[in-house]
């Protein structure tokens, strides 16, 4: 085979490849997509990158319970609720959107979650850190259900199956002593004193319900029976 030959051969490669490439772009952007808000032609700008990109987007007002999910390939949930969670990762579909997204999950659609709309991650500072552990385990599930879970940023990322950092590689990929000091920061806020001569259970309760699970107390306090039991049973780190 001489050299003009090769490199024919590679050159129609080439082209064949990028009109591959080119028609699966073309595809992917004739995808439907639903999102599910409700949104007046106003409000659609918070949108317009979706809009501009793909021919086909729909929104909550435009949906038809009848004909379902099936003709859509996208379904993008920008907020969910603390009771739509809970129905989503335990299969009950007890409302509009529940519904919607359990049928999503049935017939192998792609669902996407905006980070910054799930309701129960606001109060991470102020939850009683076991009930707030509980709406994790809640999100962990829906997230095995094959729901994918993007900060905004990424949503275009997302729906053009380009690969982006999800928060947990962006953990994986710190280095050594910037969690280091992530974590010292998080053990400041854990740590708190307490300066009363009696320490009741209610005084720990409170506490350990605010996030902290290691207390400084005073040598010379007294810590009743009741609240040495509450210490015991949660493994609260108590330092003098």
């Amino acid at each position: 085979m001489n050299t003009d030959n090769l490199i024919k051969i590679i050159t129609e490669e080439v082209l064949k490849r990028i009109t591959m490439l080119n028609s699966q772009s073309i595809q992917e952007k004739s995808k439907s997509i639903l999102i599910i808000d409700l949104i007046s032609e106003k409000d659609k700008n918070s949108y317009s990158q979706i809009i501009s990109n793909w021919k086909n987007v729909s929104f909550l007002d435009d949906y038809c319970h009848k004909d379902g999910v099936d003709s859509f390939d996208y379904i993008i949930l920008p907020r969910l609720s603390n009771k739509d969670l809970v129905n989503i990762a335990i299969g009950n579909p007890n409302s509009e959107i529940s519904e919607i997204i359990i049928d999503g999950i049935f017939k192998g659609k792609k669902i996407i979650v905006l980070e910054s709309g799930i309701s129960y991650r606001k109060y991470k500072s102020t939850a009683n850190k076991n009930f707030f552990n509980m709406f994790k385990g809640y999100e962990e599930k829906m997230i095995s259900f094959g729901i994918e879970v993007v900060k905004e940023e990424n949503l275009l990322d997302c729906l053009n199956n380009k690969a982006y950092k999800d928060s947990k590689e962006m953990l994986n990929s710190k280095s050594k002593e910037e969690v280091n000091k992530d974590l010292n920061k998080e053990e400041a806020v854990k740590k708190v004193v307490i300066n009363k001569r009696v320490i009741s259970e209610k005084d720990i309760e409170n506490l350990w319900n605010k996030g902290y699970s290691t207390i400084n107390i005073n040598k010379k306090s007294i810590i009743t029976p009741l609240a040495k039991d509450f210490i015991r049973t949660n493994e609260i780190n108590i330092q003098l």
